[in-house]
């Protein structure tokens, strides 16, 4: 699994994966690379957990995006105990940002099927 993990996060040029299970109370982290800044990251992630990240965190769209400067999260809920964050650096905005962050969207949403 975490192979395929590491070539998911290439392929779309992901520094960081993370996969937050609320039953478990578990992150899985997987770092590939590194970060303009580590902020959200440490905020959403490091310095938190599982129940204060999905309750901080959770809306009633299917993902959900933050960023600080160059550095973005999406955070893709696959259903109500489990979500997958992505960190990445990214030069992207508007219209093309958003185009490119529903699109990740959804390969999150195929591997998750795939891989699980």
């Amino acid at each position: 699994m975490e192979q395929k993990i590491i070539g998911f996060m290439r392929e779309n040029g992901i520094a960081v994966f993370a996969e937050a299970d609320r039953e478990t109370k578990a992150v899985h982290i997987e770092k590939l690379g590194s970060l303009e800044s580590w902020d959200v990251f440490q905020q959403l992630v490091l310095y938190s957990d599982v129940d204060v990240l999905c309750d901080s965190t959770r809306s009633k769209f299917p993902f959900q995006t933050w960023g600080q400067g160059n550095t973005g999260c999406l955070i893709s809920w696959l259903d109500e105990n489990k979500a997958v964050v992505l960190f990445f650096d990214c030069e992207l905005t508007g219209a093309a940002f958003t185009d490119w962050i529903r699109d990740l969207d959804q390969r999150v949403r195929q591997m998750w099927v795939l891989f699980r």
